[in-house]
């Protein structure tokens, strides 16, 4: 999974992960684990040691030969590129599921959490970082947007195909 915080991402994580019976392995649960919250500021150091353990879960389940859905934001292309590296090493296939959500609906539906919290919050300041930093999926890499629930509804048509 790969997007902008509140494009959807943990959302349509588990649908692929239920749908397809896969494993789920969450860099927001990790933190969670870790007693930090990333929508409150978390160094680089802090997001490596998360990524780090999130990579070593993926090493794990695909020497299982599981298959397995990562929820990161990918916000970086070096962390996806690790990502791919990581599935190649096991024989795997590598995609990246990218959440196209506008940016006018992210922040509406970060105004819409931040009313009624459904999960944790962003800082205004934390949220501009992230949004500014990151590093969209190029033309070269194994890109499916998702934009609507249809969209989700094709890619597991063509995943569960043999």
């Amino acid at each position: 999974m790969c997007g902008l915080a509140f494009s959807g991402k943990s959302s349509v994580a588990a649908i692929l992960a239920r749908e397809l019976k896969t494993e789920l392995i969450s860099l927001d649960a990790i933190n969670d684990e870790r007693g930090l919250r990333g929508g409150e500021g978390l160094s680089d150091r802090q997001w490596e040691k998360t990524s780090a353990i999130a990579m070593a879960r993926l090493r794990l389940l695909l020497q299982q030969r599981r298959s397995v859905v990562v929820d990161d934001t990918f916000s970086h292309r070096f962390l996806r590129d690790r990502c791919k590296q990581v599935a190649a090493d096991h024989g795997s296939r590598f995609l990246i599921i990218f959440m196209a959500t506008p940016l006018s609906e992210i922040e509406m539906r970060r105004a819409a959490n931040d009313r009624d919290p459904v999960r944790h919050r962003i800082r205004d300041e934390v949220f501009r970082h992230h949004r500014d930093r990151f590093q969209f999926p190029a033309d070269d890499e194994p890109v499916v947007p998702i934009r609507t629930a249809g969209d989700v509804e094709d890619l597991l048509l063509r995943e569960r195909q043999p």
